[in-house]
């Protein structure tokens, strides 16, 4: 029971923004009946931000006034689309409307911004990013809380100090074992507001499936766990899945930094697609280990089986992390420097670990 707790409540916030993206759907059926509108005003805005930048390229106009007038030229144009809007339909509620008026004035790259004020979705590490805006304080873009799905390809070692993700000696498919992660996780900002450096801790649900080469499976007997020729008929999938609660915590290094000034304070810009490498380690409870089997018996008929794997896995993992990142994409090799499996197993490899990458992250 007290498992099941523990993957519902780190399922939730993904069911969650599921069920925000579904009332996104629906505000954007709205939107489409007021892009001719807004079109036509984005257009006009533009044209008139561009003329003040070349005012102020030519010296005409200083940095104070070039940011008063781009902010009454925005502040007009959000004027204009909303009476327009509600012209167009007066029941339209307030978070149409604003949906309406970041669709004019959001870049392709999701950023709206001038001087004083800048608003942009997630720019952390990862190949799909979810996160409703930050305010316009650069210092809200150096803290963040995420929740991130990744994916990597496992493998077991030999020796617990080597870091070759592709050791043949393991049994193991290479490709066909991998390791399914969702982290709930923080990162702070170290020191200063233009330091490099960032620290990311959180709580981690930790699914590793192992998947022996052909014809092999991991079978029981006198409390040993090994491996086997299968010979009950024709084997179709075999697997062993640890399941763990990990407590990771990263150390994370700009390589590149870019600032930006705020209110007369300098900031790391969090919004620049920045270099990092980062290192950390982890800790994990072992939760459950099972093994599964499918095939078809002589008859042809499919069967499968499972079964509760208690003696052979070590109860706590520790390992260490290491990972490089540009932008939204975030790569890591991770490596448990604690044997997976204990003396019961009679197995040539005991050590995990992988290569992978962050697929998703949802801010919330």
């Amino acid at each position: 029971m007290k498992r099941k707790l523990i993957i519902w409540s780190l399922l939730l916030p993904v069911t969650m923004a599921f069920a925000q993206s579904s009332l996104q759907n629906s505000i954007n059926d709205y939107t489409q009946r007021i892009d001719s509108i807004v079109t036509a005003e984005k257009a006009k805005m533009n044209s008139e931000m561009d003329m003040v930048d070349a005012r102020f390229e030519n010296g005409t106009i200083d940095a104070g006034e070039k940011i008063k007038q781009k902010k009454e030229i925005a502040g007009r144009y959000e004027k204009i689309i909303n009476e327009k809007v509600d012209a167009e339909k007066n029941k339209l509620d307030e978070i149409t409307r604003t949906a309406a008026v970041n669709s004019v004035f959001r870049k392709p790259s999701d950023t709206l911004k001038d001087e004083n004020n800048v608003r942009v979705f997630s720019n952390n590490r990862a190949v799909v990013v979810l996160k409703k805006s930050n305010d316009g304080n650069p210092e809200s873009y150096l803290r963040s809380s995420d929740l991130v799905v990744s994916y990597g390809f496992l493998n077991l070692t030999q020796d617990k100090g080597s870091f070759n993700p592709f050791e043949d000696r393991s049994e193991m498919r290479i490709g066909n074992s991998h390791s399914f992660e969702i982290q709930a996780r923080h990162e702070r900002q170290i020191g200063s507001y233009t330091s490099p450096f960032f620290v990311r801790y959180g709580l981690a649900y930790r699914s590793d499936t192992y998947m022996p080469k052909k014809s092999k499976v991991f079978a029981e007997g006198e409390d040993m766990l090994y491996l086997e020729n299968f010979a009950d008929g024709r084997l179709k999938r075999s697997k062993f899945r640890n399941i763990y609660l990990t407590f990771p915590v990263e150390v994370q290094w700009t390589l590149n930094p870019e600032y930006t000034e705020y209110n007369g304070k300098r900031y790391l810009d969090g919004r620049k697609k920045q270099w990092r490498i980062g290192a950390g380690a982890y800790v994990g409870i072992n939760a459950r280990s099972i093994v599964k089997v499918k095939y078809h018996n002589e008859e042809d008929k499919f069967r499968k089986y499972k079964n509760v794997v208690d003696e052979s896995v070590n109860p706590l993992l520790f390992g260490v992390k290491f990972g490089v990142s540009y932008g939204n994409l975030n790569f890591f090799l991770k490596k448990d420097l604690t044997p997976v499996f204990n003396d019961k197993a009679v197995l040539p490899a005991k050590n995990g670990i992988q290569i992978g990458i962050d697929i998703a992250n949802i801010g919330f």
